[in-house]
């Protein structure tokens, strides 16, 4: 039990130290240059999770277009996705956060400078700002990601998709949609839990693109059903 207790601590440690540090440097370069600040995200999620001897096995890279935006949509089973996505998934792309995450120190500011996008679920008017400022960026070909579950699952299972975002999306960006499962982030750090177990094994599974271009006739909400169905299966399997 105190073993855990250590390992848990010492990892917060590191992880709050990184953020620290790699913020500030993310904060100072997006001033000079973007790509430099997403490097930047990348080797902070990269080392947290080496930090945290977090192994991460990546299934179906050959499903990424580099030469297109999208729209990707994850499952969420923990804080950890996000230093798997940053680290692992090799495309351009933004999050789409929840307004709170951007309240933490450096961690919110940095988010602010790499372009994040905050999203306020109970402020429709709102929501549709952070949606016309996801379309800018994908006009500059930058792919697009969001969790359509709205929250943390708090037992690694899949919820049940908020379909009034994503389709708020497929509708504005007609564009394909690339769906992500992270499997395994539930054994590192539950929700509403503050211990961390280092050493698990993660998966990240990146899907066959969907052909969302159609959203214009009315197949929004098949397309919808789709991302939810495929995600569920390759979590259940």
């Amino acid at each position: 039990m105190a073993v855990n207790f250590f390992l848990s601590l010492y990892s917060w440690a590191v992880i709050a130290a990184l953020t620290i540090i790699f913020g500030t440097l993310a904060v100072i370069t997006s001033f000079f240059n973007g790509n430099i600040s997403r490097k930047i995200a990348k080797l902070w999620g990269a080392l947290i999770l080496k930090a945290c001897r977090i192994k991460v096995n990546i299934i179906g890279a050959e499903n990424i277009s580099s030469d297109k935006s999208c729209i990707v949509t994850s499952n969420h089973q923990s804080y950890f996705d996000i230093f798997v996505l940053l680290a692992y998934l090799n495309i351009d792309f933004r999050f789409i956060a929840k307004k709170s995450l951007f309240s933490i120190p450096f961690l919110g500011q940095s988010m602010k400078r790499l372009g994040y996008i905050p999203i306020d679920r109970e402020n429709l008017r709102s929501a549709l700002k952070s949606v016309k400022a996801a379309m800018e960026l994908i006009k500059d070909k930058t792919s697009i990601l969001i969790f359509p579950e709205g929250t943390r699952s708090p037992d690694g299972r899949l919820l049940s998709f908020k379909k009034g975002g994503l389709n708020m999306f497929l509708k504005h960006g007609n564009m394909p949609v690339l769906p992500v499962v992270i499997k395994g982030s539930i054994n590192i750090l539950r929700k509403n839990s503050l211990t961390i177990r280092p050493g698990k094994t993660v998966e990240l599974h990146i899907l066959k693109p969907l052909d969302a271009t159609a959203g214009k006739s009315g197949s929004v909400g098949i397309i919808i059903e789709k991302t939810e169905q495929e995600t569920r299966m390759v979590l259940e399997g």
